[in-house]
């Protein structure tokens, strides 16, 4: 929580930029020169009866034109049940471009991923979509992700990700949201699974700093056909039932 008071006081100079939702990307980039820092909070909640994970991130962005931007990011993850604790540390490179211009209410884009961690290798590549209507913003995003892994550690490898979102701003300084998800994963080729998630967000910006948080339940499932037999409803293998996301930002520049 120190960090993310931090964070909120780092900023003296124009209105910070928010992030338009919690999960989903939008066109909306920094303008060219303008830099922020970022943190994201993600706890994620029953897989397992017994399992946590936290995910954290502390991130540096930076409009290097007015269509493009990078960030920075170092992300430390914390993984607990009863029997196991893992952190693992990743550094990241992020690149999002768009052909959003002031005044239009259409844009599309994407972003390009690279993640390094201890023992493994992460690469993603995501497009996406968004329409301005008055105060309400549609968003859609498609993703895939694909990992590599070495020194004795296995996971899921690949990862399809689909999202819809939408916004409304009530005032000024406040919005409400709602997205939807479809996560779907493969271990060595093998099928684990897609989980489907719902859930709101809510932003509110001040002149020095933003705080956005959201989110989501596991409403739905397609499951691996080793699992279709289970009683139980939904997928779990790659997913858990709640993830939530706390951010706050700042412009420095």
């Amino acid at each position: 929580m120190r960090l993310l008071l931090f964070v909120s006081v780092l900023s003296v100079s124009a209105v910070a930029a928010p992030r338009d939702f919690p999960f989903t990307w939008t066109s909306r980039t920094s303008a060219a020169g303008q830099s922020s820092l970022e943190a994201w909070l993600t706890p994620r909640l029953v897989r397992t009866d017994d399992y946590f994970k936290l995910d954290t991130r502390v991130a540096w962005t930076h409009g290097v034109t007015r269509t493009v931007e990078s960030q920075l990011s170092m992300d430390l993850d914390f993984e607990r049940t009863d029997k196991t604790e893992a952190m693992d540390p990743k550094l990241t490179s992020l690149w999002r471009w768009t052909t959003w211009r002031e005044g239009t209410p259409f844009a599309v884009g994407g972003l390009g991923r690279v993640s390094l961690g201890f023992d493994q290798f992460e690469v993603e590549a995501r497009l996406f979509a968004d329409w301005q209507l008055d105060r309400v913003l549609l968003a859609l995003n498609v993703s895939a992700a694909r990992g590599l892994f070495w020194n004795g550690r296995e996971g899921v490898d690949t990862r399809l990700e689909e999202s819809l979102a939408a916004k409304y701003v009530i005032s000024k300084n406040a919005t409400v949201g709602f997205e939807v998800r479809a996560k779907s994963a493969w271990k060595q080729r093998e099928y684990q699974g897609t989980a489907i998630y719902a859930g709101p967000a809510l932003t509110f910006t001040h002149p020095l700093f933003w705080v956005t948080i959201g989110g989501y339940a596991q409403v739905g499932a397609d499951k691996a056909n080793a699992d279709r037999e289970l009683a139980e409803p939904n997928e779990l293998r790659d997913n858990e039932r709640f993830v939530l996301r706390l951010s706050v930002g700042a412009d420095t520049k």
